[in-house]
């Protein structure tokens, strides 16, 4: 049975120009936007190859006489000898001991300045950049805790808000923050606090006043924005090849929605669930006015006198483990999140510290491969269902981990040449991208409407904290053993594998309304939760004058 909101949202119109306007300008133009302010630190903190700065080389001696005196030499894990990056013979004609640069020679190939460089972050001072990425995490799992909270308690239209005017007052105090690390800290923990409130919430607002058809719609839009955005990011750097003038030309565009951003509307279903009929209704008047609709009385009044008990503000996540078939869901989703996001942070940052192939392209070809991932994932998702998608997806990328470690260890020529390693990480990025299409919707459909943005952020909590880890994987690569990544990844992935066959099917699948509902979601002996037409899927939040123990208590 449909309840008097969905009733209601049919009339006023549930996939009119309402709808499609709001989603071209949020969930396109403002989450294009938003990706590159959000994600420009990343290419921000590459680190360029460097070497010891040597003193100057007389004509007659080369290239490498000279380095072979002033350099110490190390074996790699494949047997090859390389220079030292971080150390120099104290005096190359007397003795062997050895001391750290003094000061660095930068492959400015296709960078001139970037964060590690202009402040010294080598050698054993690149842990500042994995630290750096470490605090941004975990100052989102932070934020999503409190956004997540704050979203369903106070509204997604003061999430929005807060959000899209801390990341660029973040990246403002990290612009001007010197050569003070604390400061440039605080600046990416402000603009990271956030973490994913701006796109999310917008999709969360489009979703509460659409249609059941446009949920998959909606999610595409917004990681396709997304993804343009990342892949139409790295070219601007090449172009400005400065990270501080990168900075601001990435952030500057949101400032006009940042100043604009309280006239963003209200999500209507969000607020008749809290009580406000009023508002709710003086929001569908308008949606109704744009798609040339209207309003019956009937349904008006029948609204406003309709009660909830919505008690779910105060139990927030914790609501999210309140029986035990929703606390499996929730834990199994969230162990996905943990491996998905470590994966992909390590195949993001990875990208671009090296001189042997362009950056910048690279970098931006394996964002575009993401865009037809969207598509793919929402075809997929609709065919053959959110698990199998999920598992299928997980099943390529522990293939493709399995190969780029075996890459490590061989010494294949073939194998290792640098666009073997681009396709790899390509193929991983666009089926990494299938799995999170279908977590989100997962996400999306397992919860009922007052725990959504609880359960969307309780997501976001355990994916920063686990991608804090990425930074660490890259570091034990580069500083201890190459080969390391690639292990470590390879185990995830296959783990990842098993926990995603364990979740429920949601596809066609009676949605539940309530917390009630959601604890028994998953449990196939229960016939109500068996798969349905696709017309019950328009059944996501309150029903009429339920009783208390059958709303979002």
């Amino acid at each position: 049975m449909e309840s008097v909101y969905d009733r209601g949202l049919i009339e006023v119109g549930d996939n009119g120009k309402f709808q499609r306007y709001f989603d071209f300008k949020y969930n396109i133009i403002v989450v294009f936007l938003w990706s590159m302010a959000f994600m420009n630190i990343v290419l921000s903190l590459a680190i360029m190859p460097y070497t010891c700065k040597l003193p100057e080389k007389p004509q007659n001696v080369s290239d490498y006489e000279w380095k072979a005196k002033y350099l110490p030499t190390r074996k790699d894990v494949n047997g090859e000898m390389k220079f030292s990056s971080c150390l120099i013979y104290n005096d190359p004609d007397t003795t062997n001991a050895t001391k750290e640069c003094d000061s660095y020679n930068f492959d400015k190939t296709w960078y001139e300045w970037t964060i590690p460089s202009e402040k010294n972050w080598v050698c054993d001072k690149e842990i500042n950049v994995a630290n750096i990425y470490a605090y941004s995490k975990i100052s989102e799992a932070f934020g999503s805790v409190f956004f997540g909270w704050f979203g369903d308690v106070y509204g997604r239209r003061p999430t929005y808000i807060l959000s899209l005017t801390m990341i660029v007052i973040g990246r403002i105090v990290s612009l001007v923050a010197g050569s003070s690390f604390i400061v440039f800290v605080i600046g990416c923990v402000i603009a990271s606090l956030p973490s994913w409130s701006v796109p999310q919430t917008v999709s969360v607002i489009s979703m509460e006043m659409s249609s059941s058809s446009r949920r998959t719609v909606t999610t595409t839009l917004r990681y396709t924005a997304f993804s343009i955005g990342l892949a139409i990011m790295p070219f601007l750097y090449w172009w400005l090849r400065d990270w501080k003038t990168f900075i601001i030309v990435t952030t500057a565009p949101l400032l006009p929605f940042a100043l604009l951003s309280w006239k963003i509307t209200e999500s209507p279903r969000w607020m008749f669930v809290e009580g406000n009929a009023k508002k709710c209704i003086k929001t569908m008047k308008k949606i109704a006015q744009t798609n040339d609709f209207k309003l019956s009385h009937d349904i008006e009044k029948e609204m406003l006198s309709t009660t909830y008990s919505n008690n779910a503000q105060w139990f927030g996540p914790f609501a999210l483990f309140s029986s035990k078939r929703l606390a499996l869901n929730t834990i199994l989703l969230l162990l996905l999140w943990i491996f998905v996001s470590i994966m992909y942070a390590v195949m993001l940052l990875s990208v671009g510290e090296t001189s042997q192939s362009n950056p910048f392209l690279e970098f931006s070809i394996q964002s575009i491969v993401e865009i037809p991932s969207n598509f793919l994932g929402a075809w997929l998702c609709d065919r053959i269902g959110r698990r199998r998608s999920a598992v299928s997806s997980l099943i390529v990328i522990a293939l493709m981990w399995s190969v780029v470690t075996y890459r490590e260890m061989t010494s294949l020529e073939w194998l290792r040449l640098p666009w073997i390693g681009s396709a790899l990480i390509a193929i991983g990025r666009l089926t990494i991208s299938i799995t999170f299409f279908a977590i989100n919707l997962m996400n999306l459909e397992i919860y009922p409407t007052c725990l959504r943005q609880s359960g969307l952020s309780l997501g976001n909590v355990v994916s920063s904290v686990s991608a804090a880890i990425s930074p660490y994987i890259l570091f034990l690569g580069r500083r201890v053993d190459s080969r390391l990544p690639g292990l470590i990844l390879t185990s995830v992935s296959i783990f990842s594998v098993f926990t995603s066959m364990f979740l429920p099917e949601t596809l066609n699948a009676k949605l539940p309304e309530t917390i009630e509902d959601a604890q028994k979601f998953g449990e196939k002996i229960k016939k109500e939760y068996s798969k349905v037409s696709t017309k019950d899927l328009e059944n996501i939040s309150s029903t009429k004058e339920m009783p208390k123990r059958q709303q979002c208590t």
